[in-house]
């Protein structure tokens, strides 16, 4: 071969290598871009996944703000004696016959770990109180009022409700209630914590006083039978709020109260015809009460309650 082939060769060769090394830039360069448009979409992706799930965990939780409480008995019941001792001479009977009472039911008081701030806030559960007289099925609706089912459920998990008597019936021209969940049966009984106001948005508007409405106060409303709402010292005019916890009532007749009474849910017609029966017992006033609110005559003990989703 002649020198000038030899030469036309060599630079032939280098050109092909030359132009086989940027083919190869070329390619990598183009995998490069092509990874890094994949980690982009995929951190994307990401981003985007986590916001929305953020999105939609929210939507179906809420967050709640349950309030320390401490029940101090003793610092009760030192005012109740003070208020004995300072009693007209025909009233002191009566007022240690109270005071004795309270001494009593502070034997049985109880507390209960404060419920977790976060729920959920759509869906049912089941909530069955096994009693002296049968079951009562209850339907528990998180939608209604998410922070004080949840903290239902956490003094049935804690077994605050075990062992306790329903201690109050009221039956009156626009009141029909049984009273639970205090296992002081005093009334007074709190597992040191309150819950926060939860006020129905969907309850029939009830009997309007004029009167009511000039002093600024809330209209009541209807709480149909067989709900289940919370117990609570709320006070309007006094601004005192968010003062709910484990006390619950069951309506036995359609009531008529003030809408700031947290629904939970309702007890089925099985649980109903028990209800019945305590309140066809009628009243025993005890040691506070009156003719119209005071204890069943037949008991309704709480032995057991249960939580099934």
């Amino acid at each position: 071969m002649s020198s000038n082939e030899e030469r036309r060769d060599a630079a032939r060769r280098k050109l092909e290598e030359r132009l086989e090394r940027e083919r190869h830039i070329a390619r990598q360069r183009r995998i490069t871009i092509i990874s890094v448009c994949s980690v982009a979409v995929l951190a994307a992706v990401a981003v985007g996944g986590y916001f929305y799930y953020r999105h939609w965990d929210d939507k179906r939780n809420t967050d709640c703000t349950y309030t320390k409480a401490a029940n101090d008995w003793d610092k009760t019941l030192k005012s109740i004696e003070e208020q004995v001792k300072a009693a007209p001479a025909d009233q002191k009977a009566e007022g240690e016959k109270y005071l004795a009472f309270m001494r009593e039911g502070g034997k049985n008081m109880r507390t209960s770990p404060m419920p977790q701030s976060r729920t959920r806030n759509t869906g049912t559960v089941d909530w069955t109180l096994k009693t002296n007289l049968g079951e009562i099925p209850i339907t528990l609706d998180r939608s209604s009022a998410a922070c004080n089912v949840n903290a239902l459920i956490s003094l049935t998990e804690n077994k605050y409700y075990d062992g306790t008597d329903c201690h109050r019936l009221a039956e009156s021209a626009k009141l029909h209630v049984l009273q639970c969940g205090d296992p002081t049966r005093t009334g007074a009984g709190a597992p040191g914590w309150t819950s926060p106001d939860e006020n129905p948005t969907d309850l029939k508007p009830g009997e309007i006083n004029p009167q009511m409405l000039q002093l600024g106060m809330t209209p009541p409303v209807i709480y149909p039978r067989g709900t289940v709402a919370i117990a609570n010292r709320n006070d309007e005019q006094s601004g005192v709020t968010n003062t709910g916890s484990a006390q619950f009532f069951i309506v036995t007749k359609d009531s008529e109260l003030q809408p700031t009474l947290s629904v939970v849910g309702k007890v089925d017609e099985a649980g109903m015809k028990i209800v019945d029966k305590v309140v066809a017992g009628g009243i025993d006033p005890g040691p506070v009460g009156t003719p119209t609110s005071g204890f069943p005559k037949t008991p309704l003990k709480i032995e057991s309650a249960s939580i099934s989703s």
